[in-house]
C-alpha cells in the first residue's frame, strides 16, 4: 500500500526519484507543530532547522526585572520545515501547509531534487 505523497528511496541512483521537489518553508516557531501534524497526515516526513534572518518583521524582547522595557532584535528567529515530495503533489502539499498556518504568512522555497539515495 502506498500513501498519497510517499517518497521512494533507493540504494543507488534511480529513475524513480528523478521527479522530486524539495519544499523548504520558513515559519514562525509557534506554527511548526501544526505544520508537522498536517504533513504526517499524508505520510510525509520533515526536517526542521533553526534559522535567524534580518527582514521586515522586527522581533521584540522584554528585558529587565519588571521594568517593562523592550528592545528590538537585529534578527528574527524562525524555523525551516523541509520535506521532499513528488513533482505532481507539490501544489497539494503547499496548499495543506498554507491551511496549517491559519492565516500566518510563510515563505515556501521549491527546488528540484536530482536524486534520493538511501546510504
Amino acid at each position: 500500500m502506498s500513501l498519497p505523497f510517499e517518497v521512494s528511496y533507493s540504494e543507488k541512483p534511480s529513475k524513480q526519484s528523478k521527479g522530486m521537489k524539495r519544499l523548504a518553508v520558513i515559519v514562525k516557531p509557534e506554527k511548526v507543530d501544526s505544520m508537522i501534524a498536517s504533513l504526517r497526515d499524508v505520510g510525509l516526513e520533515a526536517t526542521i532547522y533553526d534559522v535567524k534572518g534580518a527582514g521586515k518583521d522586527k522581533q521584540r524582547v522584554a528585558s529587565g526585572r519588571g521594568t517593562g522595557g523592550t528592545f528590538e532584535l537585529a534578527y528574527n528567529s524562525r524555523k525551516v520545515v523541509a520535506t521532499v515530495v513528488k513533482s505532481d503533489d507539490v501544489d497539494a502539499v503547499v496548499e495543506r501547509m498554507k491551511n496549517s498556518l491559519a492565516g500566518d504568512k510563510a515563505v515556501v522555497m521549491i527546488s528540484q531534487v536530482d536524486d534520493l539515495v538511501m546510504i
